[in-house]
């Protein structure tokens, strides 16, 4: 007979319970539409399912046959190169941060036109005889600008861009202390010991 008949048959309730009894597909699946109570109500039982015989003696593995070493792929190197990554990241910023506090807070104290004068490089009456040595950082772009006089002034004048390179560079300093870029990928992390 044939199993879409008996299908069909199952599904219109004009199914025979032997034939149910005697197919584990079947009953199955009457099992899920009618229930378990309905079909014993019926007289019809689970059929038998035998276990599966297994072999008490496998016997020994043949000489000639080699068995691969297990190694398991824990990824503790790529681990250690993701957190060398991340640790480069934060030191650039870091770094970034703190050499331009350092130079404009050099600027606001001494002047960068200090160090040209002490130096040799710069002999501008304006700047090294006067003592304006501190530079002005948003009139300073260019080579001329650099030999106007506007462009320097005495230290310790804080305008406002001295006060907005101070809080960038402050702000890239405090990100890379305390900010951590998180993983999303679960090969980065290492499986708890233990």
């Amino acid at each position: 007979m044939d199993d879409s008949d008996a299908v069909k048959r199952l599904l219109d309730g004009t199914i025979e319970p032997s034939e149910i009894e005697g197919n584990p597909h079947l009953f199955s699946m009457a099992e899920r539409i009618y229930g378990r109570e309905a079909l014993e109500e019926l007289g019809v039982f689970p059929p038998k399912i035998e276990t599966p015989v297994v072999p008490e003696n496998i016997g020994t593995i043949p000489l000639g046959v080699s068995l691969p070493d297990f190694q398991p792929e824990l990824d503790i190197l790529k681990t250690g190169d993701v957190e060398r990554k991340k640790g480069k990241r934060r030191l650039v910023t870091i770094g970034l941060g703190i050499l331009g506090l350092l130079g404009v807070g050099f600027n606001l104290v001494k002047g960068v036109g200090w160090v040209l004068c002490s130096t040799g490089i710069a002999n501008m009456r304006e700047v090294c005889s006067e003592g304006n040595t501190k530079i002005i950082w948003h009139k300073s772009f260019g080579w001329d600008n650099l030999h106007q006089t506007e462009t320097w002034v005495q230290p310790m004048q804080i305008d406002l861009t001295d006060g907005v390179l101070l809080v960038i560079f402050s702000l890239l300093t405090l990100i890379g202390i305390f900010v951590r870029k998180k993983s999303v990928h679960s090969g980065d992390v290492l499986p708890p010991l233990g």
